[in-house]
């Protein structure tokens, strides 16, 4: 019964944090309209790869995180400059037609990708370490290996869930007649956009604790 609810609290947090527009399901969307379902569940796939690492790290070294505020509060400092790098590469990046590989991809390119945006997206540990020390301290999450391994599988198939929903139904709907909101050149525009705005969220944040 543990083993279950530990599951079902990670699937139900992850599953309605993918729901709001982020990096992560525009992208699959991008990819699912434009070159099919394949490719944006291998995206999703190195995403979701790289965000069990970090929340396995939040949730198993919680304890001594809230014991060293000093390195959450540098993971919290470099997300700034990484938002902003990514910001500009989105925002730059030129449009240009898919070869014939890239419309019929065995996958790894788009995994690599995921990877690389799950990477660079720091926030996520302290993201879960917030939950997970909330989680903790009201007894639904129990400080056991096994039991916070299982809530972290639940938080990537709740994620992998929503961006799947997305990416099928959006390829469904618009596969092979792509509105121009979901072009390539609005979409680019829109990631990056979003983190620009990150970028200037996290660094809000950052003076207005250092304010207080």
């Amino acid at each position: 019964m543990l083993f279950v609810s530990h599951f079902f609290i990670g699937f139900i947090v992850s599953f309605l944090g993918t729901i709001p527009p982020s990096t992560f399901n525009l992208l699959a969307i991008k990819r699912a309209t434009s070159t099919g379902l394949r490719k944006a569940m291998w995206f999703a796939a190195g995403a979701v790869s790289i965000e069990f690492f970090y929340c396995f790290i939040a949730v198993i070294f919680s304890k001594y995180f809230l014991s060293h505020k000093s390195i959450a509060d540098f993971i919290e400092i470099i997300a700034v400059p990484a938002f902003l790098i990514l910001s500009y590469v989105f925002l730059t990046k030129k449009h240009k037609e898919p070869t014939e590989n890239e419309q019929h991809p065995k996958g790894s390119n788009d995994y690599a990708q995921g990877l690389f945006i799950g990477v660079i997206n720091f926030t996520q540990i302290t993201f879960w370490l917030g939950y997970s020390t909330y989680f903790m301290s009201t007894g639904w999450m129990k400080d056991d290996l096994l039991l916070m391994t299982t809530f972290v599988v639940g938080v990537c198939s709740g994620s992998m869930a929503m961006l799947f929903i997305y990416a099928y139904y959006c390829k469904k709907w618009f596969y092979g007649n792509t509105p121009s909101l979901f072009s390539e050149k609005i979409l680019n525009k829109v990631v990056g956009y979003i983190f620009l705005g990150l970028a200037v969220l996290q660094a809000g944040k950052l003076l207005w604790e250092n304010y207080k």
